[in-house]
């Protein structure tokens, strides 16, 4: 058979039905298996498709054949080229057809992202929550391709991800979805149920890792007493509902919202007079016990009595659909924070705030809204303070911290309440409020003011020469 060449392919007749093989041999550049196939007539191909392939037989001895690509697409000196470097791998033990097909039939970025969905988001708290990481895997998904291999992603598809996100004009939500993203490769990074291996080879490791975050500003929101107050007072104007008794909770006990939203009587029943959340509602995945303050065992024993009838697995602060949790708390908080920054209007030291709500109060005959009081002052040029409108309800676990840190609690004691396992996590959390320290500098700069007077306690400064 003579060797394989453009010329020769061309001028080959293509058969009337299945086809036919040209093997190149018989010159020194030949590559042993290497050869082409003609095939008969189609109407896509009416001179007969061609198509370079190379025959090798595998460690065990089975033939395969591996298919290198299409005529005219790929040149014969090509084609050889590439038959030449794939007889090297056979030689070395490789199985190029068999690592064809897995390639063929890699997990793709979609098959990814359904898998987070399926084994990771249900561990996470549902509702608003939820959906959020499900809009930011679509973003993540429309950013890499959803066709694409898992395997083919490399670190600058995730850089240029995050880039893009940040040109946006969001550098905190960049952030957010690259950390999305690198779990979801985790999970590609370990053999699926009923697989030997997994999505993605260990060596390769994960494509999120190095991605320079954006600087992000920690967001320390303390409620001043005043603060705690008005929020008290605009809960109780709002009534008991299971959103407004499970925000009660969170705020009397520090507990994170979705702790809260999960709990059922069979937690507090276990050991009366305690809290006790099982692993699988709290960050840790540990059993987490806490003694419930008199305010809390008295918001339970409410509720219970309220309740009346029920099973120690029925939820405390059901959902709207039949043996569901509360998922939705959003708009309950919205609407008491919203109250409370009204109420603080109206105690407002600034003697216009206070009077532009006092006036709304005396007109409507009611208290008035948010928006009412953005109105007015819009007209009258009175800039509002934001107050408590973008506050979060996570605030009120870190102000739980900051109260406890400013009476005198040792992180050990605050960390334990919390649910934290390491102290300097509890840190993030234990800072002081504005109230704390605005009484310690005014002691502080009293005292040295004092200095000399008469009946003051006198600081001795360092440095100072006698």
């Amino acid at each position: 058979m003579p060797e394989l060449t453009n010329d020769l392919i061309k001028s080959v007749k293509a058969p009337k039905t299945g086809a036919i093989t040209i093997w190149d041999t018989d010159h020194q550049k030949a590559v042993k298996g290497f050869g082409c196939r003609v095939f008969a007539p189609t109407k896509r191909h009416p001179g007969g498709a061609r198509s370079f392939f190379i025959n090798y037989r595998d460690t065990r001895g089975d033939e395969r054949r591996y298919s290198i690509g299409a005529y005219p697409t790929w040149s014969t000196t090509a084609a050889r080229a590439e038959a030449r470097e794939l007889r090297k791998r056979v030689d070395q033990g490789e199985n190029p057809a068999v690592a064809k097909r897995e390639r063929r039939d890699a997990a793709t970025v979609q098959d990814l992202i359904d898998r987070y969905v399926e084994e990771h988001l249900p561990r996470k708290a549902q509702g608003r929550r939820a959906k959020d990481e499900r809009r930011m895997l679509k973003e993540i998904g429309n950013s890499l391709g959803l066709k694409r291999a898992v395997v083919d992603i490399h670190f600058g598809d995730i850089e240029k991800l995050h880039k893009s996100i940040t040109a946006s004009g969001r550098p905190i939500r960049a952030n957010r979805v690259i950390a999305v993203a690198s779990k979801m490769f985790s999970l590609s990074l370990l053999p699926r149920a009923g697989e030997a291996k997994p999505w993605r080879d260990a060596s390769m490791g994960n494509p999120c890792r190095g991605v320079q975050r954006n600087p992000e500003q920690g967001r320390e929101r303390f409620f001043s007493e005043a603060e705690l107050a008005a929020l008290g007072d605009a809960l109780e104007a709002y009534g008991s509902t299971p959103a407004s008794d499970c925000i009660r909770l969170v705020m009397l006990t520090g507990c994170r919202p979705a702790e809260a939203a999960l709990a059922t009587w069979e937690q507090f029943e276990k050991e009366p007079g305690n809290w006790v959340k099982p692993s699988a509602h709290t960050k840790q995945r540990r059993e987490h016990r806490i003694p419930l303050s008199p305010p809390a065992i008295e918001l339970i024993q409410r509720i219970r009595k309220r309740r009346g009838k029920y099973r120690a697995k029925d939820w405390i602060f059901p959902g709207q659909k039949a043996d569901e949790p509360l998922k939705d708390y959003w708009d309950c908080w919205g609407a008491v924070r919203e109250r409370a920054t009204v109420l603080l209007w109206g105690d407002s030291k600034d003697n216009h705030i206070a009077k532009l709500v006092a006036d709304l109060r005396e007109g409507l005959g009611r208290e008035p809204t948010v928006k009412e009081c953005l109105g007015v002052a819009a007209r009258q040029k009175i800039e509002l303070p934001a107050a408590l409108l973008q506050a979060r309800l996570y605030d009120a676990r870190h102000s739980f911290a900051s109260i406890g840190a400013a009476r005198g609690l040792s992180l050990l004691v605050l960390g334990k309440l919390l649910g934290h396992t390491l102290s300097r996590t509890t840190e993030k959390y234990a800072h002081l409020g504005d109230d704390p320290l605005r009484a310690a500098a005014a002691a502080i700069a009293g005292t040295i003011a004092g200095a000399g007077k008469g009946g003051a306690d006198v600081l001795p400064i360092k440095g100072r020469r006698s």
